[in-house]
């Protein structure tokens, strides 16, 4: 009975000294309102196609620049999280076919944390049949991994073929990533772009959010009451057993 007392005892211990994972949204921006300062560009356009009840409001548009995220004074933490929504507008050309007739690239979009690491750095495609290295592989068809397709209303007037197309897309990333200092700054880029008439991008749906493991909790969690009391009774049966012997 001393071995089972003290076998309960330190898991009960240890149950109670779990860490507890928290985690809160610091930052969300869909630019549907005001955009301050925190941006190095506070530019916003209309996207053609409007959602049901209303604008579909985007920051952008952009075209072969950097576009700035500088958040300070962010709560203790140890690991940062970004989401966002890319929307690719016209005549991105992915990579270069390595033939003439398709010859257009390299069209890369990227994302870096100033000082850090880089988070994503691929060409896009929205039609270019030379394709795209975002995706799986090393070579993907345009609009590998988009959420959307043609949906925000973009087109753009090939004068060789005599026709308009239909170009956009939209893309959702998630990155997560260890980080411990009280600011940072997020850099999205577009490379090797032409004229915004013709290639650019934009930013919707940003979110930073931090997670934070914390130090034990004095209140046990309802996993761990659950665990306690399934202890508790398998206790109390060994006992029983044992009394009756």
């Amino acid at each position: 009975m001393t071995s089972l007392n003290f076998n309960l005892r330190a898991c009960c211990m240890a149950l109670l000294t779990l860490p507890s994972y928290a985690s809160a949204t610091n930052y969300f921006n869909d630019f549907q309102g005001t955009v301050n300062n925190e941006w190095s560009s506070t530019t916003t356009t209309n996207a053609l196609t409007p959602y049901p009840a209303g604008a579909r409001t985007f920051l952008g548009e952009f075209g072969a620049e950097t576009v700035s995220l500088d958040l300070a004074g962010l709560d203790a933490h140890d690991e940062i999280t970004l989401n966002f929504d890319l929307y690719l507008l016209r005549t991105w050309d992915g990579s270069s076919g390595g033939a003439s007739l398709y010859d257009y690239g390299n069209d890369v979009f990227k994302v870096g944390v100033n000082g850090g690491a880089v988070l994503l750095e691929d060409t896009f495609s929205n039609g270019n049949p030379a394709g795209q290295t975002y995706g799986p592989n090393t070579h993907n068809a345009n609009m590998t991994g988009s959420i959307e397709q043609y949906s925000l209303g973009y087109t753009f007037y090939d004068g060789i073929q005599k026709q308009t197309y239909n170009q956009d897309s939209v893309y959702h990333f998630s990155f997560t990533f260890d980080h411990n200092a009280s600011d940072i700054q997020f850099n999205f880029s577009g490379i090797g772009l032409q004229d915004k008439s013709d290639e650019s991008w934009g930013l919707d749906n940003v979110q930073v959010s931090f997670a934070n493991i914390t130090s034990p909790v004095p209140e046990p969690s309802l996993m761990t009451m659950m665990t306690l009391g399934l202890l508790l009774v398998g206790w109390r049966r060994y006992r029983n057993i044992v009394a009756t012997i």
